[in-house]
């Protein structure tokens, strides 16, 4: 039986739509959020400051607006509809870092392979969204069989929202490891780290460690989107 226009009121009003970038209502996903999120040039990026062992990083937009409240809702709210939207921006972002890198594009050029590495996830993160977003994200913006979950975290860490570049860096020094089945795999292979956001640096930072580590290739990171930097203030003057 075709959906009856009573039966569709009925189904907006327990789950009203609103858009994930603005919250205008009637449309989970709006034109002028849409405008935002799409029309935005994948850019190389580096974090201010930039970490020891930062890999060549490429990325879509600024991490603000309704592209900060899209990629909220699509990770902690279960908005999942929103994948394929972000998974569009991240294949844009991806192409550029493939083109970009050398050692890759020869890859790609020559068949050989190019690992798509999702960044890893606490396993208490797992439990509570039941789900893992970064590899659905990787596995809908590229080939499955290119994705491979190589990564994994070896102790507890803190959540890093409200840690300072430090504390984020500290809080996930070698705390990354390559889990032994892929080593072998990954050997010589170019890599390519995924992840939603990048802030510090600090999480491609250490997922990049760990490849280089079992003997991985070039390493290369994307990202959805990037924070804005941080104006570095001048330090005062010394008085005499």
């Amino acid at each position: 039986m075709p959906w009856r226009p009573d039966l569709l009121a009925l189904v907006e009003l327990a789950a009203p739509s609103s858009c994930a970038g603005c919250g205008t209502a009637g449309t989970r996903w709006c034109p002028d959020c849409a405008n935002v999120l799409g029309t935005a040039a994948p850019r190389p990026w580096r974090p201010t400051p930039c970490p020891a062992g930062f890999p060549p990083t490429w990325t879509g937009p600024a991490y603000a607006g309704p592209v900060r409240a899209a990629v909220v809702a699509w990770k902690e709210r279960d908005r999942v509809e929103l994948t394929p939207v972000l998974a569009a921006v991240l294949r844009g972002v991806l192409a550029e870092a493939l083109a970009a890198s050398a050692p890759h594009t020869v890859a790609v050029l020559r068949g050989a392979p190019v690992a798509l590495v999702p960044a890893p996830s606490a396993p208490s993160s797992v439990r509570t969204r039941g789900r893992r977003p970064v590899p659905e994200l990787a596995a809908a913006a590229a080939r499955t069989d290119l994705v491979v979950d190589a990564l994994r975290l070896t102790r507890r860490v803190q959540d890093q929202a409200g840690l300072s570049a430090r504390q984020r860096a500290a809080n996930l020094e070698r705390a990354v490891t390559v889990r032994p089945r892929v080593r072998a795999a990954l050997r010589g292979v170019p890599c390519v780290v995924v992840d939603d956001v990048v802030t510090t640096g600090a999480t491609l930072v250490e997922c990049a460690r760990a490849l280089r580590a079992v003997g991985a290739g070039p390493v290369v990171a994307v990202t959805v989107a990037a924070t804005a930097r941080r104006p570095v203030e001048p330090r005062p003057r010394r008085s005499d």
